[in-house]
């Protein structure tokens, strides 16, 4: 197979900034009704928290609509014969190598702003060495064509995985290996019993 890339569609920017922007104003509702209960007691308080939240929300809210332009453009992702690669950064940029020998789950997931307002989806890629961690390896976010992604994925780790040498099977011991055994611990525990006493 051809390696294929995929990058976020330009949706996942705007959806982004309508988070920051969501964010923000929820900061600041909470600061104007935290402002205005100690205004209750301390009108000058009560002004000086709600100058410095709208100061504080206004330069988070610039600051995150100036940084997910860069950010979204640093995203892109490659699904080459035998591993998922993840493209991102701003300041500092990471490659992530993401080999199918490792993938143990693969999840498409789309939340309410991607179901009912831009028809986007993340695809979720876990792996052994995140087991019992909460999250996955790499997400591969913003795709208008998730299911296609995730059809290439799960393709191509089948391909992977039926390349892949069988594992070798142990042979039991045989049965009288195990009495033996018991019989050993068994003598063990006997003398034990006689050297305590």
């Amino acid at each position: 197979m051809a390696e294929r890339e995929f990058i976020p569609n330009n949706k996942y920017q705007i959806k982004m900034m309508l988070v920051i922007t969501l964010i923000a104003f929820l900061v600041l509702l909470g600061a104007g009704i935290l402002s205005f209960l100690i205004g209750l007691d301390d009108p000058g308080a009560g002004l000086v928290v709600i100058g410095i939240a709208l100061v504080g929300d206004a330069l988070f809210w610039v600051i995150g609509m100036i940084l997910s332009v860069p950010y979204f453009r640093s995203l892109r992702y490659q699904i080459m014969e035998d591993e998922v690669i993840v493209h991102v950064g701003i300041v500092t940029h990471s490659v992530k190598h993401v080999p199918f020998r490792t993938v143990t789950n693969i999840t498409v997931k789309r939340d309410i702003f991607d179901r009912w307002f831009f028809n986007l989806g993340s695809l979720s890629i876990q792996t052994a060495g995140m087991s019992g961690q909460t999250g996955a390896e790499e997400n591969l976010v913003g795709l208008e064509n998730v299911q296609e992604v995730y059809d290439l994925v799960v393709a191509e780790l089948r391909r992977f995985r039926g390349a892949m040498p069988p594992t070798t099977v142990q042979e039991e011991p045989p049965a009288n290996g195990s009495a033996a055994l018991l019989a050993e611990v068994q003598a063990i525990r006997e003398l034990l019993e006689k050297g305590s006493n």
